[in-house]
C-alpha cells in the first residue's frame, strides 16, 4: 500500500497509518473516562469520524442487529443518525448487510446502486454520495457495524476500506467489554426489580391473610383474582394493597 492510499478527500488523503495512529491509547481513554455503553459508543462514533476524515465530510454511526432487528446505537452527527435510522427502519442497506454477513459492504454511488431500493429511495443522496459498512467482531455479544457516510462520490478506495476495517477490529474488544458490562448491569437491575416485586407481592399476601383470616394460598388467589378482574399486573395490585394498608390510621 502506498502512503497516498486512503479515503479520497478533497483536503488530502487519509492514510491507514494516520487512521490507526495511537488508536489503542484513545480507545483505552474512552473506556476509562466514559460512564457507560451509550457514552462510550457516542464518543467512539465521533472519534471514528474524526480519524476517517481530514475535511469533516465523513459521518459515522453504529448499528446493532439483534434478533433480526437493526437499531442505531450511536452517531457522530444528525446526518449519520438519520441515514442510519432509515437502514434500521427498512432493515436493509450496506451497514445492516455488513453486520449480518461480517463482511465490508461498499456503496460507491447512492444514486445508482440498486441493491437496497427501499432504503436508498428515502436517503438524501445529495448529502450522502457513498457509504461504507464494516463489521465489528462482537462474538456472542451481538452483531454490529461501523457505518461511514461520505458526501463524496466513490470516497473509499481499497486501502481505506482496509483501514476502516482495521479501525473497527481495533475497537471490537472495547465494544465487547462495554456491551457485556451493560448486559451485566441490566441483569442486576432486572433481578433487583424482580426481588422488589416479589417482596411487594409477599407483603400484600400477608396483609390479605391478616384482613381475611385466610391461608397464604387463599390470600394469593384473592390477589390473582383481583389482578385478572381489573386487568392489572399482579405487582400493581399488590402495590395498591400495601399502599392502602399503610395509609390506614
Amino acid at each position: 500500500m502506498s502512503e497516498s492510499s486512503g479515503i479520497r478527500d478533497a483536503g488530502g488523503t487519509v492514510t491507514e497509518q494516520e487512521i490507526l495512529s495511537d488508536v489503542n491509547d484513545e480507545l483505552f481513554a474512552l473506556l476509562t473516562e466514559t460512564a457507560g455503553l451509550q457514552e462510550f459508543l457516542d464518543d467512539f462514533a465521533v472519534m471514528a469520524a474524526r480519524r476517517l476524515s481530514t475535511t469533516g465530510d465523513v459521518s459515522c454511526a453504529i448499528t446493532l442487529v439483534r434478533r433480526k432487528k437493526a437499531g442505531t446505537l450511536a452517531a457522530s452527527d444528525d446526518v449519520a443518525r438519520a441515514a442510519d435510522e432509515f437502514q434500521s427502519r427498512f432493515h436493509e442497506g450496506p451497514c445492516v448487510q455488513a453486520a449480518q454477513t461480517l463482511e465490508a459492504v461498499y456503496c460507491p454511488d447512492t444514486s445508482t446502486d440498486a441493491r437496497w431500493p427501499a432504503y436508498l429511495s428515502r436517503l438524501d443522496t445529495q448529502r450522502i454520495r457513498s457509504i461504507l459498512g464494516v463489521p465489528f467482531s462482537l462474538e456472542d455479544s451481538g452483531r454490529a457495524a461501523l457505518n461511514i457516510y461520505s458526501s463524496r462520490l466513490d470516497a473509499f478506495d481499497p486501502a481505506s476500506i482496509s483501514a476502516a476495517r482495521a479501525l473497527a477490529e481495533a475497537a471490537s474488544s472495547s465494544i465487547r467489554f462495554t456491551v457485556r458490562a451493560a448486559s451485566a448491569d441490566d441483569e442486576r437491575l432486572n433481578l433487583e426489580a424482580a426481588l422488589a416485586s416479589r417482596q411487594t407481592i409477599n407483603t400484600a399476601v400477608g396483609i390479605i391473610m391478616f384482613q381475611n383470616k385466610c391461608s397464604q394460598s387463599e390470600a394469593l388467589a384473592i390477589l390473582q383474582r383481583a389482578s385478572s378482574s381489573r386487568n392489572m399486573k399482579l405487582r400493581l395490585v399488590a402495590e395498591r394493597v400495601v399502599e392502602s394498608a399503610t395509609q390506614q390510621p
